[in-house]
């Protein structure tokens, strides 16, 4: 499902529905990769009523998250779970709780939300702001219903992997509700979820011990996984530092190959390719 089919579905089926016209917003990436990481937030405040492309947003709000998903920024997923643009979130929560059309309005939109992070079945979700964790199936509001699992990693490992915000914790199911169209079933069985907390704001910047390793989680999953789920997480439009991803840290730093350990040269390495001398490290 790409922006535009699901920008359609927002105006053309839900407001008609509940015969709304009020200003939709929608951010994704059209590069995101299937089965990668999906950025998820509440809500558009700082756009415009149009698709947007996540790549394109820059702001103090938006680089941060940029600068966060470093090497795999550019194949990283993002949507917000509602497309109501609302520069004050708080608002937008304390009238779902208040106003019941209002409820049932949001629950239609989010149902379609739902669809389309189902489709691109990410690995590795991040929430972006305890508003937006509202949704999942944290609370006794269940919302989408998804529910989870702890993850079994000894507790030094758990807090430089989630450092110390939102435990990193895994789908293991879902419960049958209206806004999952009473499903019994998930795409996203399996997937880590994560949330974090945002750049600046009322609370100031993040501290150091409190900001997301993002390669750090990505190679905690990929250690869980019987194929090398990072290599698909970067651009492959430009040559990648084979040396960076190999997970013994003694690959080759002149080719693509397998990360030898004995090819550590270019007049050693058979796959010798002279496009990757770019590569800064």
């Amino acid at each position: 499902m790409d922006a535009k089919t699901l920008m359609d579905y927002y105006k053309n089926v839900v407001q008609v529905e509940e015969n709304i016209n009020a200003d939709l917003g929608l951010i994704t990436n059209p590069n995101a990769q299937k089965g990668g990481i999906l950025l998820v937030g509440m809500n558009p405040s700082g756009e415009g009523q149009d698709i947007y492309c996540y790549l394109k947003c820059h702001s103090r709000f938006w680089n941060p998250k940029h600068k966060m998903m470093g090497d795999y920024d550019a194949k990283c997923g993002y949507i917000d779970l509602l497309p109501i643009r609302d520069r004050v979130q708080d608002t937008i929560i304390k009238r779902i709780k208040a106003d019941e059309d209002f409820r049932r309005y949001c629950g239609k939109l989010l149902a379609f939300t739902r669809d389309y992070i189902e489709l691109l079945r990410p690995r590795l979700i991040i929430i972006a702001n305890k508003d937006a964790c509202f949704f999942w199936g944290f609370s006794k509001w269940k919302w989408m219903g998804y529910t989870f699992k702890d993850i079994d990693i000894v507790p030094e490992s758990r807090r430089e992997l989630d450092r110390g915000r939102w435990p990193l914790v895994q789908i293991c199911g879902i419960e049958p509700t209206d806004v999952n169209r009473h499903s019994t079933t998930t795409n996203l069985d399996g997937t880590y979820i994560v949330g974090y907390r945002q750049e600046g704001g009322k609370a100031g910047p993040i501290p150091e011990e409190q900001k997301l390793d993002i390669k750090k989680i990505v190679e905690f999953i990929d250690s869980k996984l019987d194929f090398e789920w990072e290599k698909t997480l970067y651009d492959s439009s430009k040559p990648q530092c084979p040396t960076e991803r190999c997970p013994n840290k003694v690959g080759c730093r002149f080719c693509q190959c397998k990360f030898s350990p004995n090819c550590q040269t270019k007049n050693e390495c058979p796959n010798f390719k002279s496009n990757v001398l770019s590569c800064s490290n």
